[in-house]
């Protein structure tokens, strides 16, 4: 269901959609209060046919996560957890990430608390003698590194040790990583009988230290249990328009983790509803981030992009099994059956390759630890709400006095703040920040590059960030291809044009300039060119933290340490932070720039190909063109093509 200006407000599925929609519109007195504040947004209605219910689940699913629609109950922030990657190369590493890619990696996650995974990432490391180096193996390498003297890598990049024997290492940390600590016991006692046998003294004194320090972390773990069931526990809280779900990691019959997760939009749902939507995005979630890698192989995405950057990619499976096996547990023990509960089963089974079974603890010592959960769950959400009050205390307080302070109407709702960056006029860019209610928006961050190119000048350089930003909120620029025509590039279509509109649509309250009076009158001076006399707007000087504002010679001095002089630093602070990393940005990729950067059909595997080849760009230069075209992926075209242009 679309609103206005084409926004989803709400995604949903039906095996009968003409029903499903038409129950909508009907007697008001039948909708909850929350459909019907959706049902008067509603401008339009888009359908998807698919073939089966599973199919349909999967889509919802995704496109909720994708589009985060109002009206969804939806994982609050998921997509900034962090995970756990063991990298797709013949000498895998284990990293601390935060982006998913279709690397053919495995993926483990997601992590609710990044300093625990990093303590994780730690103690792997410290267990595991893996690689934590980029550097290819490649046999050039003449000696190893203080890794291999501190016994932190055992040095395949000297050929210490084998492809095979790091892969055996490799499959013990996927196995510790999947909770199955009991069969990577088994392995490591076996290994190490089979190298006393061999009266290979040293390698079982290794493999003991690592049984050691394996049973150190295993043995705080918390039996579940006496059998070894794998299984996830889930229960839920709600209070005051909010929800935390609750999640027990039980693998083994041994609890090896718990996660939390905040749900937005759960106002009037029913709990059937609440754990069947919370099912569909958390375990797609899961699957999508194991099975990113096929096990069977690596997907076409990772091979070709392999192969046009000559990247080795490990070819061979790293488990026989769906590495969403790992992840979804065959029972799923919950306090409220979610709705669509057969089909939910269905896709969770075809997942991981066996039945799944989700089940209601009613009485007994289940009944009793997912009361556990709960109590959890209860625990976590009152905290959250707790730091929700106090955030929203904080914020009232400083904005209210930041109104009285400038003499505003109201506490400014929005607030929008632009910093400038350069380096003697050099790569010149700008940055806008958004507070809303006091609390960053960075999903509002705008980033400028600035064409202003007659010197330093941040007065001319702020006018033309403020004039390409300000301009949307005239009446004459609403509509598109009305804008100015020396703003919009070549190739870009009236899609484009409505997306960046889009982008800027929303008046700020405040206008907040990092600077003193100079900044301020130059910022003065395009509101009256625009005509937007009514948004306010005030300069921060940096060396005594004074507020100006138009019409005053006298600043505006707030008490040190008060709210609301500690918000319009935070915010001034953050746009001079966003500026100064994306002129660095910029900066870097200028200094590094070279002839080969304009040439005309050589991109960055081409590049890169003639300078392993000749070894630098005077070499190049002095380079025939049959030397050009013997070199990988060049023709004899684009090698005269090459010659021509680097001597013009």
């Amino acid at each position: 269901m679309l609103g206005e200006r084409e926004r989803i407000l709400y995604i949903g599925k039906a095996i009968s959609l003409r029903n499903r929609v038409r129950s909508y519109f009907q007697d008001s007195a039948l909708l909850a209060p929350r459909t019907l504040q959706m049902i008067e947004r509603v401008a339009d209605v888009r359908w998807i046919v698919v073939s089966n219910e599973v199919e349909s689940l999967i889509l919802e699913a995704n496109l909720i996560k994708r589009h985060q629609p109002p009206f969804n109950v939806r994982l609050r922030d998921d997509k900034r957890y962090p995970y756990l990657k063991v990298t797709n190369e013949p000498f895998p590493r284990v990293t601390f990430t935060r982006v998913v890619r279709d690397d053919g990696a495995r993926y483990f996650g997601p992590y609710t608390n990044a300093h625990g995974l990093r303590e994780l990432i730690n103690l792997v490391r410290v267990v595991f003698p893996l690689r934590t180096c980029r550097e290819p193996i490649d046999g050039k390498r003449k000696r190893p590194c203080l890794q291999y003297h501190i016994r932190r890598c055992l040095a395949p990049c000297v050929g210490y040790q084998s492809e095979p024997e790091y892969d055996e290492l490799v499959d013990e940390v996927v196995l510790f990583l999947e909770g199955q600590q009991d069969r990577l016991l088994d392995r490591l006692n076996h290994e190490m009988g089979d190298a006393a046998q061999r009266m290979n003294y040293e390698a079982a004194a290794h493999l003991r230290d690592r049984i050691v320090a394996v049973r150190r972390v295993t043995e705080g773990q918390k039996v579940v249990w006496r059998s070894r069931i794998d299984m996830d526990l889930i229960a839920a809280a709600k209070a005051q328009g909010q929800a935390c779900m609750q999640v027990f990691m039980v693998r083994g019959g041994k609890l090896i983790g718990q996660e939390h997760f905040m749900l937005d939009g759960v106002a009037d749902q029913p709990d059937d509803v609440l754990f069947g939507e919370f099912f569909k995005q958390f375990y797609t979630a899961r699957a999508a981030q194991t099975n990113i890698g096929v096990t069977d192989g690596v997907s076409p995405l990772a091979l070709r992009e392999a192969r046009d950057n000559e990247v080795p990619v490990a070819l061979k499976a790293r488990a026989r099994r769906p590495a969403s096996a790992a992840t979804i547990p065959k029972e799923i023990l919950v306090e409220t059956l979610p709705s669509e509960l057969g089909v939910i089963e269905t896709w969770l089974g075809e997942l991981k390759g066996q039945r799944v079974r989700i089940l209601l603890a009613q009485r007994g010592p289940r009944a009793e630890y997912l009361r556990l959960v709960r109590e959890n769950a209860e625990q976590n959400l009152k905290a959250y709400l707790a730091h929700q009050e106090l955030q929203e205390t904080i914020s009232a307080r400083s904005l209210t006095e930041l109104a009285a302070a400038l003499d505003l109407p109201e506490p400014p709702h929005r607030i929008e703040c632009y910093d400038i960056s350069n380096t003697q006029g050099t790569n010149p860019v700008a940055s806008m920040v958004v507070f809303v209610e006091g609390r960053a928006k960075k999903s509002d961050y705008r980033r400028f590059k600035i064409r202003y190119d007659r010197g330093s000048n941040d007065f001319a350089m702020m006018q033309e960030t403020l004039r390409r930003r300000l301009r949307y909120l005239r009446a004459d620029t609403n509509a598109p291809g009305e804008e100015d025509p020396a703003s919009i590039r070549e190739d870009e279509t009236l899609e484009a044009q409505l997306r960046r509109k889009e982008r800027f649509h929303h008046r700020p309250d405040l206008l907040l300039i990092d600077g003193g009076k100079g900044q301020l009158n130059a910022v003065v001076e395009v509101l009256e060119e625009l005509e937007l006399w009514g948004i306010p707007v005030a300069g921060l000087a940096k060396e005594h933290e004074w507020l100006y504002v138009p019409g005053q010679m006298e600043p505006i001095v707030l008490p040190p340490g008060s709210p609301g002089l500690h918000l319009v630093m935070r915010v001034r602070d953050e746009a001079h932070r966003f500026a100064v990393e994306f002129h660095r940005k910029r900066r870097g990729r200028a200094m590094t720039r070279s002839a080969l950067d304009a040439l005309a059909g050589v991109g960055p595997v081409r590049r890169r190909r003639l300078l392993n080849a000749f070894g630098s760009l005077a070499a190049i230069k002095r380079a025939g063109v049959d030397e050009l075209a013997a070199v990988k992926g060049m023709t004899a075209a684009l090698a005269a093509s090459v010659k021509a242009a680097l001597e013009a």
